[in-house]
């Protein structure tokens, strides 16, 4: 199992109670790898958290095809803004994949 700690803490062992944030980790993902999952998209949801974003509201995220760029690309959608990803040009159709209104090169 893997979990997302919003106090920034990274450890072998860690009790938590039954309402946080844990899940199993995929077969064959090393505890490494498995320990930047949430990363991005915990990340990206405090910006979020913070910014207090609405619906309607337009949103640039810079880094879109990024750990939390990605993440923010989804969460902004799912916030209702109209977003504006920017990103390589090789990166585009993955960010408007990811729900972006425009890509920006």
């Amino acid at each position: 199992m893997f979990g997302i700690d919003v106090f920034g803490c990274h450890a072998e062992y860690k009790l938590v109670r039954e309402d946080e944030c844990v899940a199993l980790m995929p077969e064959g993902l090393s505890f490494e790898d498995a320990a930047g999952v949430p990363f991005g998209g915990v990340t990206a949801l405090d910006f979020f958290n913070r910014a207090r974003i609405q619906p309607g509201q337009k949103v640039l995220i810079n880094g879109a095809s990024g750990c939390v760029g990605a993440y923010g690309v989804q969460l902004a959608k799912y916030f209702g803004a109209e977003v504006t990803g920017v990103c390589s040009a090789g990166n585009a159709g993955l960010v408007r994949s990811l729900g972006a209104d425009r890509v920006i090169d």
